[in-house]
């Protein structure tokens, strides 16, 4: 049975998406791009934003043979933005630049390399600062405090460290565990200090060097590095070290004139 041609004009439907649709593409739209932004300020892994970048070009079909290179261009390291600009440049200005305590170690590691001292001297950095150990051979005689005229080259180049950075120097001598039989050194404590005490002298004599910078200490046997077991162990604890401590002088020396300071305000105060 035909229809009749009134009906069918009846029953074309109208040209055009139905108006449900656009809105629902609106709200698919919205939502993309919420998102999109979502993810965007979120501190995500450089490799999946890369995924999830390349996943919505292939749902929109666009095709980029160097979305990667473009995305990986544009990426955005939120972590770094945190920062402020005195923080980075302050950061990018420690990289660059090596510390305080980096430039000693290079300048003892270059004297040790240098005067070929690499079996009798060694660098250390520790919390105290930088460390600088002598084995006592290549300074004194056995039982002895005076130094001996080979020692003169490396304390040298010790006096010109101390003298370029201003740090404070603190110069400890060690001994084995052995008995000393010397009536000059009762004990080991004696004989470290006064070795100590020799290479501060020599230190004062030959350069410009301030004495308020530098302090001397014995520790005797207390203090060994290995255990005085075998004559090559007490060797190595036989020695002397030059601990440039972390903080320089002047950085102490003006927080002592700040607490100076603020000690006579409060008692200007008080007074008042």
């Amino acid at each position: 049975m035909g229809l009749d041609p009134s009906e069918a004009e009846d029953h074309v439907c109208a040209e055009g998406a139905p108006a449900w649709l656009a809105t629902m593409g609106d709200l698919m739209s919205n939502l993309l791009v919420f998102f999109v932004l979502m993810l965007s300020f979120a501190n995500t892994d450089k490799r999946i934003f890369l995924e999830t970048m390349e996943s919505i070009q292939t749902a929109f079909g666009v095709v980029d043979t160097n979305s990667a290179q473009s995305a990986s261009d544009t990426i955005i390291d939120w972590e770094a933005k945190s920062s402020t600009p005195c923080e980075v440049a302050r950061a990018d200005q420690e990289s660059q630049s090596p510390s305080m305590d980096q430039k000693i170690m290079q300048q003892v590691q270059q004297a040790i390399a240098k005067n070929g001292l690499s079996r009798v001297v060694e660098a250390d950095a520790s919390e105290r600062g930088v460390i600088v150990r002598v084995k006592g051979n290549a300074l004194f005689k056995p039982g002895s405090d005076q130094l001996l005229p080979i020692s003169f080259v490396f304390l040298d180049e010790i006096v010109r460290i101390t003298e370029e950075f201003p740090y404070e120097l603190s110069i400890e001598g060690h001994t084995d565990d052995s008995a000393i039989e010397s009536s000059r050194f009762p004990t080991n404590w004696h004989l470290s200090t006064a070795r100590s005490i020799s290479v501060l002298r020599y230190m004062i004599d030959s350069g410009k060097i301030d004495p308020s910078r530098v302090a001397v200490s014995g520790f005797g046997a207390t203090r060994p590095l290995v255990p005085n077991d075998t004559p090559e162990n007490r060797a190595a604890n036989r020695r002397v070290e030059f601990v440039y401590k972390r903080d320089p002088v002047d950085d102490r020396s003006t927080r002592a004139q700040r607490r100076a300071a603020r000690r006579a305000e409060l008692s200007d105060s008080i007074v008042e």
